[in-house]
C-alpha cells in the first residue's frame, strides 16, 4: 500500500466532513479500524480484516450493527480504490445483512446507577475509573448521546452559567443546563486541566468509545443488574431513555400537561422534531397507559 491506512482514513473523513457530514461515530470507528490494520503490519486492507472488524464481539452486538460497522469501512475502501486500486480488495455488498428493529429500552433505577457508579470507581485502571463514573452519572443527569458526551472539550463546559455546550447530530449545537452537584463533579474532575477534551482516558488524550464501551459492559456483568421483559442488555444510550421516560412520568403522575413536557425534552434532547420524541410514551406501562387514552379519544370523535 503507498499510503498508511491511517493517514488515508483521516483524510477521508476530513473531505466527507468537509462536505457537511459530521461523522463522529463513524470518524472513530474508521480511525479504530485503520490503526489495526496497521498495528497487523498488512501491507492493504482485506475483506477479511473488515469483517473480522465489524463482528468484534458478536456475542453482545447485534447484526444490524455489525452491518453498519462494515458499511463505514466498505464506503471507505470504495474512496481508498479510487485512489490506489493496490490499497485494498473491494468489499461485496450484503456480507452482513442486519435490519432494524427498535426494542424497548432498558430503564434504570436511581439504585442501579449509584450501584453502576460505586462499582466504576473500584475499577483497577484510575483513568478508566473516573471517566467511567464520570460518564454514567452524565448520561443519567442530561440525557446525552454517548457519542455527543465522547466529544465534548473542556471549553464547552461553564460552571458559571451551569451549562454543557452541546455538538449533537447534523452539527446542531444546543445548551444543556446542569444541576450545581453535576457542576461540582466535573470540576473535579478536570482539576488541573484547562483545555484538551472532557472525558481523558490514558495519556490524557480523548478517552476512545471502544475503552468506554467496554468497560460498561463489565460493569453491567458486575453489578448483575435485573433483566427487564422485552428488552436488550443494558446500553450507556439506555440513560438517555431513561431521562427521558422519567421526565415523562413525573409529568404524567403530578398531572402537567404531557405534550407540553414532550416538546421541552425534545429541544433538550436535541431531537430534530418532537417527533422523534413521541417514541419515549411507548417505553413504560405508565406512559402506555397516555397512549391507550389517546387512542381511545380520536376513536370517540372519528365521524361514522
Amino acid at each position: 500500500m503507498s499510503a498508511d491506512v491511517r493517514v488515508a482514513a483521516a483524510r477521508y473523513m476530513e473531505q466527507r466532513r468537509a462536505r457537511g457530514y459530521n461523522l463522529v461515530d463513524e470518524g472513530v470507528l474508521l480511525a479504530v479500524f485503520a490503526e489495526g490494520v496497521h498495528a497487523g503490519g498488512a501491507g492493504r486492507v482485506t475483506v477479511s480484516d473488515a469483517v473480522a472488524f465489524a463482528t468484534r464481539g458478536a456475542d453482545v452486538v447485534s447484526r444490524t450493527t455489525q452491518a453498519r460497522r462494515l458499511a463505514v469501512i466498505r464506503g471507505f475502501v470504495e474512496w481508498l480504490l479510487a485512489i490506489d486500486p493496490a490499497a485494498a480488495d473491494p468489499i461485496p455488498p450484503g456480507l452482513i445483512r442486519g435490519s432494524y428493529e427498535r426494542k424497548t429500552p432498558y430503564l434504570y433505577s436511581l439504585d442501579q446507577v449509584e450501584q453502576l457508579m460505586s462499582a466504576a470507581r473500584a475499577l483497577p485502571a484510575r483513568f478508566v475509573a473516573d471517566a467511567m463514573a464520570v460518564i454514567i452519572g452524565l448520561l443519567y443527569v442530561t440525557g446525552l448521546r454517548s457519542g455527543e458526551a465522547f466529544a465534548l472539550d473542556i471549553a464547552d463546559f461553564d460552571p458559571s452559567r451551569l451549562v454543557l455546550t452541546v455538538h449533537g447530530k447534523l452539527d446542531r449545537q444546543r445548551l444543556v443546563p446542569v444541576h450545581p452537584s453535576t457542576v461540582e463533579r466535573l470540576d473535579a474532575y478536570c482539576t488541573g486541566r484547562t483545555e484538551g477534551p472532557l472525558l481523558v482516558g490514558r495519556g490524557g488524550r480523548r478517552i476512545a468509545p471502544s475503552t468506554v464501551h467496554g468497560a460498561f459492559r463489565r460493569l453491567v456483568g458486575t453489578c448483575e443488574l435485573a433483566p427487564q421483559a422485552g428488552t436488550r442488555p443494558p446500553r450507556l444510550h439506555d440513560f438517555r431513555h431513561t431521562l427521558a421516560v422519567d421526565t415523562l412520568v413525573d409529568a404524567l403522575r403530578r398531572g402537567l400537561d404531557v405534550d407540553a413536557r414532550l416538546a421541552v425534552l425534545s429541544t433538550f434532547l436535541g431531537h430534530a422534531d418532537a417527533y422523534s420524541t413521541y417514541w419515549y410514551l411507548t417505553a413504560s406501562p405508565e406512559l402506555m397507559s397516555v397512549v391507550s387514552d389517546r387512542v381511545a379519544a380520536a376513536m370517540k370523535r372519528r365521524p361514522r
